[in-house]
């Protein structure tokens, strides 16, 4: 409890000189809401620490100044565009602001760079002089590079200064990242774990003069500080920051309930007991069934540092319909196997990593009804790619009207769909070509094509061998039926026969002129005046491949 005071006083007097040199300006300030977070002093969370001190510096704050707040990481665990401005900077509330704070619920990554940024552009930098209090308790592990930034922040700015804090910090390219951006602008750094460094650091902002407290007793802020990495002397990459880390008691060699689940390649934790313990990591949080399990002894008493190797490899892989096409359909997953044949990792996507055993392993890849299996290499402390291909080929399509009979020179659709049918009968749609011949690349598999030309149509089942280049003419069993006529009239077409009710099945409506294909069959033909009078019909046969002219009446 004393540990968590002393931290909760010392974050409280970092922020306070904030409040006097930002005195008359508009103020951001933007927290840390990682899953870091999460992570405890003396038994409450950094965030429920945070939150207190945030709480003391409303109280502080003074009328005459703005204050906004922008957040990261508190919605989406695996994101680096969570952020969040909470509250534009303006007059405060002090309910709403505290409400706001309250309600976060630590959980992603840290992407501070692009928070503040995004409070810099809220607080419109480039037009007048502005504040940005960034409170972090980690490393930026986005794409940007904090003292990049700060740069092209001070150069863009008019007087922007951004003040840094470190929050129970003992990364030093943590701490780097914080003091470069805060040297970069103007700002200062403070370290809320150091209270000799905070108590210079105050004397040189705060006018009023600070009590001095007696000396505290040094004791470690975290008795266990670990270390993952996927092999010994190569760290953890992306898409794999975000390891976790399960402690249990070891209970005569086996894992008793568990204690606590931390999450990063670097943890800290307070061990309450001395004892032996299991600690377990899983360096794929999406494979939970690959983990790596480690005995250790913890004193309680002194610092335990876990340094761990998961010896692990990492392998990107690509899906490809060919050797040259890569995979579009999001629907694609994978499935690794064990041995056994039970499932040991699915991700979904044309484009994922996995992180595996050395050796090879088998991989299923699934696309609709395409199934594939191919090797995959995997070797321990290295990131690999490989590409696979579904071994896809191309099916060439030629339309003719009849059998042995001409080829369709225009107005042809060839519509490619799934051979398998839906529930409700139909097969869904893949692709759509206008012209004879009609080319689709497209992955091994059964299909079938449809042949539509006017009101014919005609649908054909064919296989797609891998790599395989088809060719496959079909014929739409077609001719075409002519009948001259004037404006104003209009043709409608319907089957000869009649169904069991004694009607006729409307084929289709045509107006002046008709001059369009028809599957081969009889048809009764009606031509209407303008004014709706029918002024006659007939019926005529049309045939595959010719052509049938007539007039009504």
């Amino acid at each position: 409890m004393m540990l968590r005071r002393l931290v909760l006083s010392l974050v409280f007097m970092v922020l306070l000189p904030f409040l006097a040199f930002a005195e008359g300006q508009r103020v951001i300030l933007v927290m840390d809401a990682s899953g870091s977070m999460r992570g405890k002093i003396n038994g409450q969370t950094k965030m429920a620490i945070a939150k207190q001190v945030v709480s003391k510096v409303i109280g502080a704050w003074k009328p005459e100044d703005e204050l906004g707040l922008v957040v990261y990481g508190h919605r989406d665990k695996n994101s680096c565009d969570d952020i969040e401005t909470l509250i534009e900077p303006g007059q405060l509330d002090s309910g709403i602001y505290l409400g706001k704070v309250e309600a976060l619920v630590p959980k992603g990554k840290t992407p501070m760079t692009q928070a503040v940024l995004q409070a810099a552009d809220a607080l419109r930098y480039q037009e007048k002089p502005s504040t940005v209090i960034l409170v972090s308790d980690g490393i930026e592990n986005c794409n940007l590079d904090p003292c990049e930034v700060a740069a092209q922040l001070e150069k863009e700015g008019i007087n922007l200064t951004v003040h840094t804090v470190g929050f129970g910090l003992d990364d030093e390219g943590a701490i780097n990242q914080l003091k470069c951006m805060a040297e970069k602008t103007g700002g200062q750094f403070y370290t809320a774990s150091n209270a000799d460094e905070l108590q210079v650091a105050l004397n040189k902002t705060v006018a009023a003069p600070v009590v001095e407290e007696p000396p505290q007793p040094v004791v470690p802020e975290y008795n266990v500080l670990g270390h993952v990495t996927m092999a010994p002397g190569v760290e953890l990459a992306k898409p794999f920051l975000d390891p976790y880390w399960e402690i249990y008691p070891s209970v005569n060699g086996q894992k008793g309930e568990r204690i606590t689940t931390e999450h990063g390649v670097n943890i800290k934790y307070n061990m309450a007991q001395s004892g032996d313990y299991i600690v377990r990591i899983v360096g794929d949080g999406a494979n939970a069934d690959i983990y790596s399990e480690f005995p250790v002894r913890i004193d309680a008493g002194q610092v335990n540092q876990l340094n761990y190797s998961l010896d692990l490899g990492v392998v990107r892989l690509t899906a490809y319909l060919d050797d040259v096409t890569p995979v579009s359909d999001g629907g694609l997953y994978w499935q690794f196997r064990k041995p056994t044949g039970d499932l040991l990792a699915t991700k979904y996507g044309p484009d994922v990593y996995f992180m595996m055993a050395g050796g090879t392993h088998k991989v299923e890849i699934n696309l609709g009804a395409i199934k594939v299996e191919a090797d995959v290499q995997v070797a321990v402390g290295q990131y690999l790619e490989q590409k696979v291909s579904l071994g896809a080929g191309t099916i060439e399509v030629t339309g003719i009207y009849s059998e042995g009979g001409e080829v369709i020179p225009s107005g042809l659709t060839v519509e490619l769909r799934k051979a398998k049918a839906n529930l409700d009968g139909k097969h869904e749609h893949i692709a759509t070509e206008y012209s004879s011949p009609s080319i689709f690349k497209t992955a091994s598999g059964k299909y079938q094509i449809v042949l539509i030309l006017d009101y014919a149509s005609k649908a054909y089942e064919v296989e797609l061998k891998p790599g395989q280049a088809l060719k496959f003419t079909g014929s739409i069993d077609a001719g075409y039926l002519a009948i001259p006529g004037a404006d104003g009239y209009t043709f409608e077409v319907y089957s000869a026969k009649k169904d069991i009710s004694g009607k006729r099945e409307r084929i289709a409506t045509e107006y002046t002129a008709l001059n369009k294909a028809f599957t081969a069959g009889k048809y009764v033909v009606k031509l209407i005046e303008g004014n709706g009078e029918v002024l006659g019909e007939k019926e005529y046969e049309v045939k595959a491949g010719e052509r049938t002219e007539g007039t009504i009446p």
